[in-house]
């Protein structure tokens, strides 16, 4: 008789994880003064502006501007810092793909660098090995709310004199000695869209220390107007990228949450890396003595299929989600994903060999959503990771 769930057998967690958004009576009265204000748009956007500003000093910094999404913020960064067409920004080859495309919409040339085999996040080395006399910029992603190693990549930065743009979509919260990310380079970019661990639904933030640039990137939000008391000597051509007041009022609501929030996922994935780790094919991945707090947006961990009878990792993915836990996979970089329709000749590729075999074989995920239970949840994706591996052998025959 089968014992995986995927074979027909019995499923190891009947019950569902928590579920995601989560929200309570302050989303809601935060909403409802929104309706009764009048002032839903984002002009004069009070709500925007009052989240920007909770959210910039979250995170260690002096100025915050709301905008769309985090697509639009990681383009509006990327005009604000000067970057012109033909200029080129280093970017890495496992992310999502707008912090490649934010620049193509620009004219800009993304150059794909490889990652660190113990942590997923940009290799500083490879990025530096990416530069050339036509880099301006340099966006290192914290993927997964890991904190990317940001000592190594502001050195690379200082070196070649280059724009440090921080793609924090996935680290609300994140900490790197003690101060937040997105504080550290010259722009932090963030997104709420829908899956995020504060969201409302679609929504974006910067933040910065220099004035220049939170008028610059304040413009560009809001059609190219400048303020009567802004510095700025020549006006830009800008978008309408303002964030209405409606999804603003949630954020602030969910902001009110984050370190709750933070604090429960780091526990839980402690609790759960300690436990992983104790299980030959099952690599959790490092943490930095640097980082004083994860985001965990993500839960990522390396597979060995070596130690699970050859069993590619795919077919484990597909077997956990059999068995109730719900798992990702990164099947592609960002240059072979199908979203990515672009001509070779748009964008540059360093040579990727760990990105390309991370995605291929080993990447998998739990969403964050599994950190925000018990320990019994934990506990659950343990015992369902210990059941697959023990009973390999039925999926030689699995029907995927």
């Amino acid at each position: 008789m089968a014992q995986l769930a995927v074979n027909g057998g019995s499923r190891h967690r009947a019950k569902e994880f928590p579920t995601w958004p989560q929200w309570d009576q302050r989303e809601i009265d935060q909403v409802t003064e929104v309706v009764r204000s009048g002032n839903w748009g984002g002009i004069p956007g009070t709500k925007g502006k009052e989240f920007a500003a909770l959210m910039a000093a979250a995170h260690g910094a002096k100025y915050g501007m709301a905008a769309l999404n985090g697509t639009t913020t990681l383009q509006i960064a990327l005009k604000a810092a000067g970057l012109k067409a033909g200029d080129e920004v280093i970017v890495p080859a496992i992310t999502w793909i707008a912090t490649a495309t934010a620049a193509l919409y620009e004219g800009i040339v993304p150059v794909f660098v490889d990652v660190e085999p113990d942590t997923y996040n940009m290799d500083p080395e490879a990025a530096e090995a990416g530069v050339t006399s036509r880099t301006r910029a340099i966006i290192p992603v914290h993927l997964g709310g890991r904190p990317v190693n940001l000592d190594g990549i502001l050195e690379v930065a200082k070196r070649h004199d280059l724009v440090v743009i921080e793609d924090c979509a996935h680290a609300h919260g994140a900490k790197w000695r003690e101060r937040g990310v997105g504080s550290w380079g010259d722009i932090g970019s963030f997104s709420f869209q829908s899956s995020k661990t504060i969201t409302a639904g679609e929504a974006g933030c910067l933040i910065t220390n220099d004035e220049r640039l939170e008028e610059q990137c304040t413009s560009l939000i809001n059609c190219g107007r400048v303020r009567e008391d802004d510095t700025m000597v020549e006006p830009m051509l800008g978008w309408n990228y303002r964030l209405g007041d409606f999804q603003a009022a949630i954020l602030i609501a969910q902001l009110s949450r984050l370190d709750e929030w933070t604090h429960l996922r780091q526990e839980n994935a402690a609790y759960l890396s300690e436990q992983l780790g104790k299980i030959p094919g099952i690599k959790p991945l490092k943490i930095d003595e640097r980082i004083t707090r994860m985001g965990h947006y993500l839960y990522l961990f390396g597979y060995d299929g070596s130690e699970f009878a050859g069993l590619p990792r795919d077919r484990f993915a597909d077997a956990m989600n059999a068995e109730g836990i719900p798992t990702g996979r990164r099947e592609t970089t960002v240059y072979d994903s199908p979203l990515f329709h672009v001509e070779p000749a748009r964008y540059r590729k360093e040579p990727c060999p760990v990105a390309e075999r991370v995605a291929a074989h080993e990447y998998v995920s739990f969403p964050h959503r599994l950190l925000m239970g018990t320990r019994d949840d934990i506990d659950d994706i343990v015992g369902a990771v210990k059941k697959v591996r023990a009973n390999v052998g039925e999926l030689a025959v699995a029907v995927r």
